[in-house]
Protein backbone atom coordinates (compact mmCIF):
# COMPACT_ATOMS: atom_id res chain seq x y z
CA UNK A 1 0.00 0.00 0.00
CA UNK A 2 1.68 3.10 -0.97
CA UNK A 3 1.14 6.27 1.07
CA UNK A 4 1.15 9.74 -0.41
CA UNK A 5 1.70 12.87 1.13
CA UNK A 6 -1.17 15.50 -0.05
CA UNK A 7 -0.61 19.33 1.06
CA UNK A 8 -4.52 21.12 0.71
CA UNK A 9 -5.47 24.18 2.08
CA UNK A 10 -7.48 24.70 4.48
CA UNK A 11 -8.74 26.47 7.41
CA UNK A 12 -7.50 24.36 10.54
CA UNK A 13 -8.93 25.39 13.99
CA UNK A 14 -6.68 26.10 16.68
CA UNK A 15 -8.64 23.20 18.43
CA UNK A 16 -7.91 20.36 16.18
CA UNK A 17 -4.35 21.59 16.01
CA UNK A 18 -4.01 21.38 19.86
CA UNK A 19 -5.33 17.94 19.62
CA UNK A 20 -3.18 16.52 16.63
CA UNK A 21 -0.11 17.71 18.54
CA UNK A 22 -1.37 16.20 22.12
CA UNK A 23 -1.44 12.67 20.14
CA UNK A 24 1.72 13.07 18.02
CA UNK A 25 3.72 10.44 17.50
CA UNK A 26 6.97 12.51 16.90
CA UNK A 27 6.03 15.12 19.58
CA UNK A 28 6.41 11.67 22.02
CA UNK A 29 9.39 10.28 20.92
CA UNK A 30 11.21 13.42 21.25
CA UNK A 31 11.06 13.53 24.26
CA UNK A 32 11.93 9.96 24.89
CA UNK A 33 14.71 10.48 22.89
CA UNK A 34 15.87 13.98 24.98
CA UNK A 35 15.31 12.71 28.07
CA UNK A 36 17.37 9.44 27.34
CA UNK A 37 20.09 11.83 26.38
CA UNK A 38 19.89 13.39 29.31
CA UNK A 39 19.64 10.55 31.78
CA UNK A 40 22.35 8.57 29.87
CA UNK A 41 24.64 11.78 30.02
CA UNK A 42 24.52 11.89 34.22
CA UNK A 43 24.42 7.94 34.45
CA UNK A 44 27.72 7.55 31.85
CA UNK A 45 29.68 10.36 33.27
CA UNK A 46 31.37 8.39 35.91
CA UNK A 47 32.32 6.07 33.49
CA UNK A 48 33.85 9.00 31.06
CA UNK A 49 31.65 8.94 28.09
CA UNK A 50 28.65 10.33 27.02
CA UNK A 51 25.30 9.41 25.59
CA UNK A 52 26.25 10.34 22.13
CA UNK A 53 29.52 7.74 22.00
CA UNK A 54 27.81 5.16 23.72
CA UNK A 55 26.58 3.92 20.56
CA UNK A 56 29.81 3.89 19.12
CA UNK A 57 31.20 1.80 21.43
CA UNK A 58 28.23 -0.90 21.39
CA UNK A 59 28.79 -0.74 17.59
CA UNK A 60 32.50 -1.35 18.03
CA UNK A 61 32.29 -4.20 20.91
CA UNK A 62 30.00 -6.11 18.59
CA UNK A 63 31.89 -5.58 15.28
CA UNK A 64 35.26 -5.51 16.23
CA UNK A 65 37.71 -4.21 13.67
CA UNK A 66 34.65 -1.84 12.20
CA UNK A 67 35.62 1.32 9.72
CA UNK A 68 34.45 4.82 10.49
CA UNK A 69 32.41 4.61 6.88
CA UNK A 70 30.53 1.09 8.36
CA UNK A 71 29.73 3.01 12.03
CA UNK A 72 28.55 5.99 10.09
CA UNK A 73 26.25 3.95 7.40
CA UNK A 74 25.02 1.62 10.44
CA UNK A 75 24.38 4.10 13.29
CA UNK A 76 22.60 6.03 10.31
CA UNK A 77 25.02 9.51 11.57
CA UNK A 78 26.77 11.65 9.43
CA UNK A 79 30.75 11.07 9.03
CA UNK A 80 31.65 14.34 10.44
CA UNK A 81 29.86 13.55 13.87
CA UNK A 82 31.15 10.22 13.64
CA UNK A 83 34.71 11.63 13.56
CA UNK A 84 34.35 14.01 16.10
CA UNK A 85 32.59 11.02 18.05
CA UNK A 86 35.38 8.38 17.69
CA UNK A 87 38.12 11.06 18.01
CA UNK A 88 37.08 11.80 21.39
CA UNK A 89 37.13 8.54 21.93
CA UNK A 90 40.51 8.18 20.94
CA UNK A 91 41.34 11.20 23.20
CA UNK A 92 39.76 9.33 26.04
CA UNK A 93 42.06 6.14 25.66
CA UNK A 94 39.03 4.11 25.00
CA UNK A 95 39.15 3.56 20.97
CA UNK A 96 42.14 3.37 18.94
CA UNK A 97 43.11 3.08 15.23
CA UNK A 98 44.84 0.61 12.94
CA UNK A 99 46.05 0.93 9.70
CA UNK A 100 43.97 -1.84 7.46
CA UNK A 101 47.01 -4.55 5.83
CA UNK A 102 44.61 -4.83 2.98
CA UNK A 103 43.85 -1.77 2.25
CA UNK A 104 46.18 1.35 3.65
CA UNK A 105 43.36 4.15 3.14
CA UNK A 106 41.55 2.59 5.98
CA UNK A 107 41.95 2.60 9.17
CA UNK A 108 39.72 -0.27 11.66
CA UNK A 109 38.65 1.36 15.28
CA UNK A 110 39.06 -1.31 17.98
CA UNK A 111 37.88 -1.05 21.43
CA UNK A 112 41.26 -0.55 23.90
CA UNK A 113 41.13 -2.92 27.32
CA UNK A 114 39.99 0.63 29.59
CA UNK A 115 36.78 0.71 27.14
CA UNK A 116 36.05 -2.99 27.58
CA UNK A 117 36.12 -2.34 31.14
CA UNK A 118 33.54 -0.15 30.82
CA UNK A 119 30.73 -2.31 28.76
CA UNK A 120 29.00 -3.88 31.83
CA UNK A 121 28.12 -1.07 33.80
CA UNK A 122 27.49 0.74 30.71
CA UNK A 123 25.06 -2.26 29.98
CA UNK A 124 23.63 -2.26 32.86
CA UNK A 125 23.06 2.08 32.81
CA UNK A 126 21.28 1.66 29.22
CA UNK A 127 19.05 -1.32 30.63
CA UNK A 128 17.80 0.97 33.55
CA UNK A 129 16.55 3.20 31.05
CA UNK A 130 14.72 0.37 29.33
CA UNK A 131 13.14 -0.50 32.39
CA UNK A 132 12.22 2.83 33.62
CA UNK A 133 10.54 3.50 29.50
CA UNK A 134 8.32 -0.05 30.60
CA UNK A 135 8.20 -0.08 34.18
CA UNK A 136 4.32 -0.77 34.19
CA UNK A 137 4.01 -2.94 30.97
CA UNK A 138 3.83 -6.77 30.78
CA UNK A 139 6.05 -8.51 28.54
CA UNK A 140 3.46 -8.38 25.79
CA UNK A 141 3.11 -5.34 25.94
CA UNK A 142 6.80 -4.09 25.53
CA UNK A 143 6.65 -6.75 22.81
CA UNK A 144 3.68 -4.87 21.10
CA UNK A 145 5.30 -1.59 21.65
CA UNK A 146 8.85 -2.44 20.33
CA UNK A 147 6.66 -3.86 17.15
CA UNK A 148 4.91 -0.73 16.72
CA UNK A 149 8.43 1.14 17.27
CA UNK A 150 10.39 -0.75 14.72
CA UNK A 151 7.18 -0.34 12.01
CA UNK A 152 7.44 3.01 12.42
CA UNK A 153 11.31 3.44 11.52
CA UNK A 154 10.82 0.99 8.63
CA UNK A 155 8.25 2.56 7.44
CA UNK A 156 10.68 6.03 7.76
CA UNK A 157 13.70 4.42 6.09
CA UNK A 158 11.25 2.85 2.93
CA UNK A 159 10.54 6.64 2.39
CA UNK A 160 14.32 7.86 2.87
CA UNK A 161 16.14 5.15 1.12
CA UNK A 162 13.66 5.82 -2.09
CA UNK A 163 11.35 2.93 -2.17
CA UNK A 164 8.20 4.92 -1.40
CA UNK A 165 8.89 8.54 -2.13
CA UNK A 166 7.09 11.30 -1.04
Amino acid sequence: KEVVLMIRKTNISMETIKESAKISPSRIISLLYRKGQVYKNIHLKDLNITSSEQPFIITIYLNEGVSQEYLSSYLNIDKASTARAIQSLIKKGMVKKIRCQHDKRQNKIYLTDKCIEIIEPMHYILESWVDILTYDMTPEEKNLAYDYLNRMANNVERIFNGTNKR
